[in-house]
């Protein structure tokens, strides 16, 4: 095999594939890329078993067909380091490949290509088309409540729920919820219920890109995710379980409410974190008419105080939380007012926009 290439074009699509590349690998063919040239098209191919992704590019001059593989993380390394300008030149010779470009010259092993594994052949029963954009953002008010290595394995990714023309997303570590919809007529009368792992949501969040409206195609099986765009394939196994009924954790019809601005409510909350315990990260809200006071502290006997202004009526309510769950919700909500509606100081409080937003978050409260 033999392949010409300038080095933007080849950097694009490694960059795209190289997120994938496990560093720590069971497999040493696992750390390797597999680069396959066919009609002219160039392929470069990652996984780590559980996620594949494929980056593609159009060759200008004629390359011989073939496939090979190569160090992922070297070969990136390499072409970040040559000029802008460069043009490249790979050659198989024997088990190695020599990679030319000007006067430089690199010298890289190779592991059989047909050792290279795949994921099982994919079946899909629904397929739709969605601007990336929709996906991306989407995804965006959700990923940060998925759960991290949580026993119950279900709840380390999020749940994709779509019927009636709405794509619901969801996600939960136990602690907090996050829900975001949106409505798309491609949808049509799709329903289907999925789990994408947390490694893929994050591999989507760097992949897709909020500004660009272009389509991409999703399509859901009972075993796999696949998006199809322009830039690259990305498929995905699937988590096989039953998602709680996330409806149940959503506190509905509660009396008391409160209104508070986003932003003041982000810098006094990120103020007082300076001070809060660094392992647990407890604040304490205490909630009065027309204010809201927070209060943080630490084993060094160290303590900040916020006063902020907050439009509630109620009785005084103590609550405490995870600074950190409380400035995710915010920084999730784009509104400029944020919403709080809770029962009582030992249940969970809901976080919505102040305006029409079809995204809402429930934090539980904490001992502090």
């Amino acid at each position: 095999m033999k392949i010409t290439i300038q080095r933007n074009t080849l950097l694009k699509p490694l960059q795209i594939i190289s997120g994938v590349v496990e560093r720590r690998q069971t497999l040493p063919i696992l750390a390797n890329v597999l680069v396959t040239v066919h009609d002219n098209k160039l392929s470069l191919t990652a996984t780590d078993l559980e996620i594949e992704l494929v980056g593609t590019a159009i060759l200008e001059q004629a390359s011989e067909p073939g496939s090979i593989t190569v160090s992922a993380r070297k070969l990136l390394d390499i072409c970040r380091a040559l000029p802008e300008e460069a043009l490249l030149q790979l050659t198989q010779e024997g088990e190695q490949v020599v990679l030319r470009s000007g006067k430089s010259r690199f010298l890289l092993t190779t592991l059989p290509a047909g050792e290279f594994p795949s994921i099982e052949k994919a079946s899909f029963t629904t397929e739709f088309i969605m601007a990336q954009a929709k996906l991306k953002n989407l995804l965006s008010k959700v990923h940060f409540a998925m759960g991290q290595q949580d026993v119950r394995h279900y709840l380390n990714g999020a749940l994709i729920d779509i019927h009636d023309g709405t794509m619901k997303c969801i996600a939960t570590d136990g602690h907090r919820l996050a829900f975001s919809a949106i409505s798309d007529t491609t949808l049509g009368d799709t329903k289907i219920q999925v789990i994408l792992p947390r490694k893929s949501v994050l591999e989507l969040m760097r992949l897709l890109d909020a500004n660009n409206e272009d389509d991409i195609t999703i399509c859901l099986g009972e075993n796999h995710f696949r998006i199809i765009s322009p830039d690259f394939i990305f498929t995905s196994k699937l988590i096989h379980a039953q998602y709680p009924d996330y409806t149940k954790l959503i506190p509905r019809n509660v009396e008391n409410k409160a209104t508070a601005s986003r932003e003041a409510l982000k810098q006094a909350l990120a103020r007082a974190s300076i001070l809060s315990n660094e392992k647990y990260r407890g604040v304490l809200l205490y909630i009065d008419q027309d204010k809201l006071r927070i209060v943080a502290n630490n084993p060094e006997q160290e303590e900040a105080e916020e006063l902020i202004h907050l439009d509630y009526k109620g009785n005084g309510v103590e609550m405490g939380f995870n600074v950190a769950y409380l400035l995710d919700v915010i920084s999730a909500i784009t509104d400029e007012h944020i919403r709080w509606s809770f029962s009582d100081a030992n249940g969970g409080v809901l976080f919505e926009a102040s305006e029409k937003d079809d995204s809402l978050y429930v934090v539980m409260p904490m001992l502090v």
